[in-house]
């Protein structure tokens, strides 16, 4: 039987084609990813056996909030401790000399040559507290200047230089570009309260564990391979959670190659019908027949795995140096390929192979062996088989469509998403009679203007239900899931704006690290492209021996800055959230006494609604507190600005305010929103690009129907041909019927993802927020012109074939 498996497989290798390059795609795709991840996982755990190596025992301060300095100083003065480092760290507001701000990290450099872990990649090593080093990644010259700043504005902001630049090739900080490295003094007045300090030590090091003990007993002790693990995993959770994504998406690469597969052997049988009918009726029995099928998907699973395996490895080889080439800020160092990833490739390939042709296997014993010695003919499905199928289908999308109407209305996605999985899958097991059915419909409708042939193309694709249904369902699915995401990222950077403006009510903030003098607003209201602006102050009051925090604003100044329909606080009176208030236990008109600092008083309750700020006038604020001090502003900027104006505008506002307001932070709307549009696009590119794996596997099982199609009907295609149909009528037939398969899974997929995509919508932001004008309609209507051009693509191949074979021998069987 071995000899049997190894010849059929050489004799058919030809016809393999489809379904190595689908098992090929699909393997290279989840190897690529599993590749890419060890490949990270690597690079980040030698970047951080780096820093400890040499090690012998890391303390760090646990859940402690003790200062380390006399404990360093403790260790530092135990015998058989050679070398010792504090290190510490912490988040820092970085500004440029050019404007832009944002957290960043400070980290320290040792005094230690031995246990200093930084590669110093070009310039020298700080020798002052105004020096710093910068990551290679961070896009900084030496030279440059640069303002550091506390993040609780506790301290005065301080410039400082860039002297060197790190090596991070391979380490995880390479991803901020606002790290910075300096030595620990200047390190710790930066970072103040939200200071992280470890020890490393060096030596023998087993009386710091008695020392710790006693003067900080909150804080661990670890070796320094624990401590070197432990870091590394802090990193890699995050990489896992990105690795595991990109897994499903293979996933659904895989089952669409699963149904290519069921496919391409539906076609080897087919054509080896009499083949395998001899065979039994010389002795071989049906068992020994379903054995051979299987191990011939062995042979072809496994040689495809190798291949795919191969692949992969050489397009995540291809990724890193690419990356590293274009100096992309990733832990990228060298490719690392793991037994286990290239055991899974292998066992994926060969198991996914044998288990999608084992249907074919099972189908191909059917048939009694007489029989079978004609022309294989379309079976019916079994009536028990459809009627499971029916009955799955109909309470998956009952229930699946009675959940994303819940989750729209109540705008909740954690119902809506259960919701559309299963009115996915319902769709799924319904399109055996759903596909047939469309295509019916359509191929009817096409055969009043096309004439003899259409009506042919309609019946033939009509004929093998199961068959058909399998090839639309593989590029439903891919279809499905793209229009999906074209949808739902079309309508909600449409509606996000308006949500947007609803909970950041004003376009741009600017919030300081210290209190600002009155009128600082001005500075920015002369720019160009900002209308108005105000002064926000910060204090805390207590209501009902509740203490938070609310700011205060000049209810006249605030109405013309902000853009939501936002309740101002009229003096007098309160502004809370109305879950703010039900905790406080007051209600909308009620006078309830308000403590500060200074005294108490009765001020009027006025709610509002979800996510709205705590306000309270100014003047009232100035009331309950010692000082009143600003230390943000809201601005407005003009109407109708394009993104090109939007960026200088707020380029401009920056470096106002990195000039004037050193460490201070510019935020809101405006940046929410460019960067919540550049994260949608960049998700449609990304995701789209994965999920056309899926939709290229799934057009290879359209040529495949194709060819099982001219498969089965050799003699009815040599009639055609006999009564007068030429070849181009006969290139033209199955054409007209791969377009129609590929177009109708290609127009149903794009109707299922235009209900997912708006519903998605609605349940992130609300059904006030869709706009069905945002669909984007041409996209959609591209998607399915490109999926039926692609499917006539798909099959001119097999037309060609069919078209060449003489009538006379295709009679002949």
């Amino acid at each position: 039987m071995r000899h049997l498996v190894l010849a059929q497989a050489r004799a058919n290798r030809g016809r393999y084609v489809a379904s190595v390059l689908a098992v090929l795609v699909a393997v290279a795709f989840v190897v690529t990813t599993l590749v890419l991840g060890d490949t990270v996982d690597s690079s980040i755990t030698k970047s951080t056996a780096a820093r400890y190596e040499g090690v012998a025992t890391v303390v760090t301060e646990g859940g402690s909030d003790t200062e380390p300095d006399d404990l360093f100083a403790e260790i530092v003065a135990l015998p058989g401790v050679e070398t010792t480092a504090l290190d510490v760290s912490g988040p820092v507001i970085v500004t440029d000399a050019a404007g832009g701000s944002g957290t960043g990290e400070a980290v320290s450099i040792a005094s230690d040559d031995g246990l200093r872990w930084q590669q110093l990649q070009d310039g020298r090593w700080p020798e002052g507290p105004g020096e710093v080093l910068v990551g290679s990644s961070s896009g900084r010259a030496i030279g440059d200047s640069m303002t550091i700043g506390d993040v609780l504005g506790a301290t005065v902001p301080a410039t400082v230089e860039v002297v060197g630049t790190v090596d991070l090739g391979g380490s995880p900080l390479a991803l901020d570009s606002r790290t910075i490295f300096a030595d620990p003094g200047p390190v710790r007045s930066w970072t103040g309260e939200v200071t992280d300090w470890e020890i490393r030590v060096t030596g023998d090091a087993s009386a710091v564990r008695d020392v710790v003990a006693a003067l900080v007993p909150e804080a661990e002790v670890m070796s320094g391979a624990d401590r070197a693990t432990r870091v590394a995993d802090s990193y890699v959770g995050d990489i896992a959670l990105l690795r595991n994504i990109l897994l499903c998406f293979a996933a659904i690469a895989v089952v669409v190659a699963g149904l290519v597969i069921a496919n391409t052997f539906a076609v080897l049988l087919a054509a080896r019908t009499r083949e395998l009918a001899l065979m039994r009726c010389v002795g071989v029995t049906a068992a020994q027949v379903r054995r051979s099928v299987r191990g011939e998907a062995l042979v072809v699973g496994f040689v495809s795995a190798v291949l795919g395996v191969l692949a992969g490895c050489g397009f995540a080889a291809a990724v890193v140096a690419l990356a590293r080439a274009a100096d992309v800020p990733l832990p990228l160092t060298s490719v690392s390929v793991t037994p286990a990833t290239i055991l899974l490739g292998l066992v994926l390939g060969s198991v996914m192979t044998v288990v999608a042709a084992n249907g074919a296997a099972r189908a191909s014993t059917r048939v009694p062996a007489l029989a079978a010695l004609q022309p294989l003919e379309t079976q019916p499905e079994p009536v028990s088989d459809s009627r499971l199928r029916r009955i799955c289908a109909a309470g998956a999308i009952t229930m699946g469509a009675a959940l994303l109407v819940l989750g729209v209305a109540t705008a909740n996605v954690l119902l809506a998403c259960p919701g559309g999985l299963l009115l996915f899958v319902g769709t799924i097991l319904a399109s055996r009679r759903m596909v047939p059915a469309a295509v019916g419909t359509v191929g009817d409708a096409l055969a009043r203007f096309g004439g003899p042939v259409a009506a042919l193309a309609a019946g033939n694709v009509r004929r093998a239900p199961r068959r058909t249904a399998s090839t639309a369902t593989a590029l439903f699915i891919g279809v499905t899931l793209t229009s999906t995401l074209v949808v739902g990222i079309g309508t909600l950077k449409a509606g996000a704006p308006d949500l947007l403006d609803e909970n950041l009510p004003v376009d741009l903030t600017v919030s300081t690290a210290s209190p600002v003098p009155s009128g600082a607003v001005e500075r920015f209201t002369t720019i160009d492209g900002v209308r108005s602006g105000t002064e926000v102050a910060t204090g805390s009051v207590t209501i009902a021996d509740t203490e938070f925090f609310v700011l205060g604003v000049d209810a006249e100044s605030a109405a013309s800055t902000v853009r939501a329909d936002l309740r101002l606080p009229e003096p007098g009176t309160i502004v809370l959230e109305q879950s703010l208030a039900t905790e406080l236990g007051v209600s909308d008109g009620e006078s309830v006494p308000v403590a500060g600092e200074t005294g108490t008083r009765a001020l009027t309750v006025a709610t509002t609604g979800r996510g709205a700020p705590d306000l309270m006038d100014i003047g009232d604020l100035s009331a309950f507190t010692r000082s009143v001090d600003v230390d943000t502003m809201w601005l407005k900027l003009d109407d109708g600005l394009s993104d090109a104006d939007l960026v200088a505008v707020s380029d401009e506002i920056s470096r106002v305010a990195a000039t004037a307001f050193p460490a201070s932070d510019v935020g809101g709307v405006v940046e929410s929103r460019q960067m919540f549009e550049k994260v949608l696009d960049t998700m449609l590119m990304i995701v789209g690009g994965l999920l056309s794996v899926a939709v290229v596997i799934a057009l290879i099982g359209v040529g495949n129907t194709m060819a099982l199609s001219v498969l089965e009907r050799r003699r009815e295609t040599a009639m055609l041909r006999a009564v007068g149909l030429s070849r181009a009528g006969v290139r033209s037939l199955l054409v007209r019927e791969a377009s129609i398969i590929a177009g109708v899974a290609s127009l149903l997929g794009v109707i299922l993802g235009l209900v997912l995509g708006a519903a998605g919508t609605a349940s992130v932001i609300g059904m006030n927020h869709l706009f069905l004008g945002a669909v984007p309609w041409s996209q959609l209507a591209v998607i399915v012109l490109v999926g039926g051009a692609a499917g006539v693509v798909a099959s001119l191949l097999p037309a060609r074939r069919a078209s060449r074979v003489s009538p006379i021998a295709a009679m002949a069987g």
